[in-house]
C-alpha cells in the first residue's frame, strides 16, 4: 500500500471515529471501522484508534488479537478463503480446495459439493449470492409454525407488546413462569428465573440491562440468522417486552460479525419501531461481535461489549447479579426472544399446547451435512431424532449425527429414537445445545469427524486458561495419533480445570462416541 493510500486511509479512518464516542466501550466498534476502511487492522490505524478512545495501545492490540475474523495483513484479490467447518468437510469429501482456511462461516446449509470458498473481494458473507434465509430452506411438519411464523408488517404491529403493556411488570414474569419458558441458546434455563434474578439483584447493583444474543458461533447452526433475516420485528419486540419485565432502559443486541444481512435487518427493525413510538424510554444498540467459538459464551459477550478482551470472566458472580459494568444483565438468545411475543398474544395454555413435559413449546432444529432437506425445521421439544432425520433425507447412508457443535456429542443410527430434550440426550455427551443436527455419512466417517470437532476446539481454545490452552491441542493430537492412553488422562483435566462451558465440554465428542460406537469405531 503506498503512502498516499495509508495516508488517505487514515484520514477517512479519523472522519468515522469522530462518530463514536470516546469510551472504551467502543472498542470493538472502532476495530470494525478499521477492518472496513482498510481492509485489515493496519497499526498505524490502531494506535489512531486507542488515542480516540484514550485506551493503552497495547491493551487495545491485546483485545484485537482475541478476534478471530480480524485479518493482520491485506487479503489479495485473487486469495480465496476455504471454509473447513463439519460441514463444508463433508461436502468436500476427499477433495481439498487451496486457499486459507477459516474455522466455520457459518453458511452450513449452503454447503454442497464443497466447501464454502470465498475470493477476496469483500466480506465473507457478502461476497456470496444468496442469504441464510434464502439459501436455508423451511421444512414445517404438519403446518406447525410459531416462531417460524411470520409477524412483521409496517408499521410494526406487536400484539404481544400491547397485551403486556396492560400489565404490571410482575405479572407478566408470573405469565412467562406459568408458560415455562426455557432459554433456546443451549443451557434451557428457565427464563422466569433469569429475568427474576436479574429484578431482585437491581436493588443492590443498579438497573437491569438485556443482551440479545444473536453471535450464533457454533458449527452447524443458523436458525438465529434465519430468524433474524426473516422476521427481526418479532425479536425485536421480544427484547421490548423483557426490558419492560427487566425495568431495563437499555439493550444490547449482539450479532455475528460475519452476519451482515442480520444487522442490516436488525437495524431497519430498530428504525420502524423507533418511528412508530414503541422504543419510546429504551435504547437498543447493535454490537457485532469478531470471530471466536468463545463469542457466544455470556461473560465473554460482556467482556466484548465493554471493549475487554473476549475472555470468560470467573463466575460467581453471574451475570444476573453483575454483569455489564456491574449491573444486573440478562442474556437471552435469538430464538428466546422471539418465543417471548406469542405467549403474551396467546396464553400459556396455548403455548404449552405443544412439547413435553417439563420442555413447552417448540424448538428451531437445524439439519445440515448429508441431509437433502438441509435447512431449519420447527418441531416439538421430545420430538425423535429419527423424525427429524428421516425429515432431512439423508442424501447417503450415515454412520450417525453429530449435535450440540464441538461441546456436543454423536448418536448411533440404533439409537435415533432418542427425543430431542435440554441437557444430556444420552447419559453421554449427546447435547441438543442450540439445535444443530449434521449427517455424518459413512463415507466420512465418525473418526474423521471426532478429529474435526477436537481440532476445532483446539484452535478455537481462546487460550486464557491452561487445562483448555494446551489440554485441547494435545488431546486433538493424540486422538490423530491413537492414543488413547494420552486421551484419557487428558479428558478429566480438561474437563475439571477449565474456566468457562466450552473447554470444561471439549471431551463431550469423544465421551460421546466412545459411548454411542464403542469398539467398532474408537
Amino acid at each position: 500500500m503506498t503512502e498516499t493510500a495509508t495516508e488517505s486511509h487514515l484520514s477517512e479512518l479519523q472522519q468515522v471515529l469522530e462518530a463514536l464516542p470516546r469510551e472504551r466501550t467502543q472498542a470493538l466498534p472502532a476495530l470494525h471501522l478499521v477492518d472496513d476502511v482498510y481492509g485489515y487492522l493496519d497499526h498505524a490505524a490502531l494506535e489512531a484508534v486507542a488515542r480516540w478512545l484514550h485506551v493503552p495501545r497495547a491493551e487495545l492490540f491485546a483485545v484485537a488479537t482475541t478476534y478471530t475474523e480480524f485479518r493482520w495483513s491485506p487479503l489479495a484479490d485473487d486469495a480465496v478463503r476455504v471454509c473447513r467447518g463439519m460441514t463444508c468437510q463433508i461436502a468436500a469429501g476427499e477433495s481439498e480446495v487451496d486457499g486459507e482456511a477459516h474455522e466455520c462461516m457459518f453458511l452450513c446449509a449452503a454447503a454442497e459439493g464443497g466447501p464454502i470458498a470465498v475470493d477476496g473481494s469483500g466480506r465473507l458473507e457478502a461476497s456470496i449470492d444468496h442469504s441464510i434465509f434464502a439459501a436455508a430452506r423451511l421444512v414445517v411438519p404438519g403446518g406447525l409454525t410459531r416462531v417460524t411464523a411470520r409477524r412483521s408488517a409496517e408499521p410494526p404491529d406487536w400484539r404481544g407488546w400491547a397485551a403486556v403493556s396492560r400489565m404490571s411488570a410482575s405479572e407478566a414474569l408470573g405469565l412467562v413462569e406459568e408458560a415455562g419458558l426455557l432459554g433456546r441458546g443451549g443451557a434451557y434455563f428457565p427464563v422466569h428465573l433469569k429475568w427474576g434474578g436479574a429484578v431482585d439483584a437491581a436493588a443492590r447493583h443498579g438497573q437491569p440491562i438485556l443482551v440479545a444474543n444473536g453471535e450464533e458461533g457454533e458449527p452447524g447452526t443458523f436458525k438465529d440468522r434465519w430468524l433474524m433475516e426473516s422476521d427481526a420485528q418479532r425479536i425485536l419486540e421480544g427484547i421490548r417486552i423483557a426490558c419492560y419485565v427487566l425495568g431495563a432502559s437499555q439493550a444490547f443486541w449482539y450479532i455475528n460479525g460475519m452476519a451482515d444481512r442480520s444487522a442490516a435487518a436488525a437495524a431497519s427493525a430498530i428504525g420502524a419501531a423507533r418511528s412508530a413510538g414503541l422504543l419510546d424510554g429504551l435504547t437498543v444498540e447493535i454490537r457485532r461481535g469478531a470471530g471466536g467459538y468463545v463469542c457466544g459464551e455470556e461473560s465473554v459477550i460482556l467482556e466484548s461489549i465493554e471493549g475487554r478482551r473476549a475472555v470468560p470472566r470467573l463466575k460467581p458472580p453471574y451475570p444476573t447479579e453483575r454483569g455489564l459494568w456491574g449491573r444486573p444483565t440478562a442474556i437471552n438468545s435469538v430464538e428466546t426472544l422471539a418465543n417471548v411475543p406469542d405467549i403474551f398474544e396467546f396464553g400459556a395454555d396455548w403455548f404449552k399446547e405443544v412439547g413435553a413435559d417439563g420442555m413447552p413449546g417448540t424448538k428451531l432444529i437445524q439439519l445440515s451435512g448429508a441431509f437433502r432437506n438441509r435447512g431449519v425445521i420447527e418441531l416439538s421439544l421430545g420430538t425423535s431424532v429419527s423424525e427429524i432425520v428421516e425429515l432431512g433425507e439423508p442424501s447417503e447412508a450415515l454412520a450417525g449425527v453429530t449435535m450440540g457443535g464441538p461441546s456436543g456429542g454423536f448418536l448411533a443410527p440404533e439409537n435415533f429414537d432418542t427425543p430431542i430434550a435440554p441437557g444430556q440426550m444420552d447419559g453421554h455427551g449427546a447435547l441438543l445445545g442450540a439445535g444443530g443436527i449434521i449427517g455424518i455419512p459413512k463415507s466420512f466417517g465418525i473418526e474423521r469427524a471426532l478429529a474435526v470437532w477436537a481440532e476445532y476446539n483446539a484452535n478455537e481454545s481462546c487460550g486464557k486458561c491452561t487445562p483448555c490452552r494446551e489440554g485441547s491441542g494435545r488431546m486433538a493430537a493424540a486422538l490423530a495419533e491413537g492414543n488413547w492412553a494420552d486421551v484419557e488422562a487428558l479428558m478429566p483435566l480438561i474437563s475439571a480445570g477449565s474456566l468457562c462451558g466450552l473447554g470444561q465440554m471439549a471431551p463431550n465428542p469423544v465421551t460421546s462416541a466412545r459411548h454411542q460406537f464403542g469398539g467398532s469405531v474408537l
